[in-house]
């Protein structure tokens, strides 16, 4: 049993092909700029925050992407970021229990934002890949 009927001619695989190319008037590289953009600019707006209102950190954990730490700070907000020394993330983690780490520095780089954390004379440097939602 057939739901359509049958079409007779010519096939329908030669009349899509006849059509002219759809154009959308999408830029898709200047879209994916805007988006790199105001990512960016998300970022560095709660960066600012972070280090202007000295809010500590509290949590450091895995998170589901290979690579990728979650910070949690004092305020809920949650950071996804990458270190750039493999071992760095889990001497933070010891640290967070015993010591007031807190965002002291940031700035834009060619890789993205990235933000200097602090406990007494310690630092570690991270890569802010994005935002996430607080356990």
């Amino acid at each position: 049993m057939r739901w359509w009927p049958r079409q007779r001619g010519q096939d329908r695989r030669e009349q899509a092909s006849a059509l002219p190319p759809l154009d959308l008037g999408w830029d898709l590289d200047a879209d994916a700029r805007e988006l790199e953009l105001r990512r960016t600019t998300l970022l560095m707006s709660r960066l600012q925050v972070l280090q202007a209102r000295r809010v500590p950190l509290r949590v450091l954990s895995a998170s589901p992407v290979s690579g990728v730490a979650r910070l949690g700070f004092a305020d809920g907000t949650a950071l996804l970021v990458r270190v750039i020394r493999r071992g760095d993330t889990l001497a933070t983690a010891v640290l967070v229990r015993r010591r007031s780490v807190r965002l002291c520095r940031y700035w834009q780089d060619v890789d993205g934002p990235r933000a200097l954390l602090a406990w007494d004379e310690h630092r570690l440097e991270v890569l802010v890949t994005g935002v996430d939602q607080p356990d």
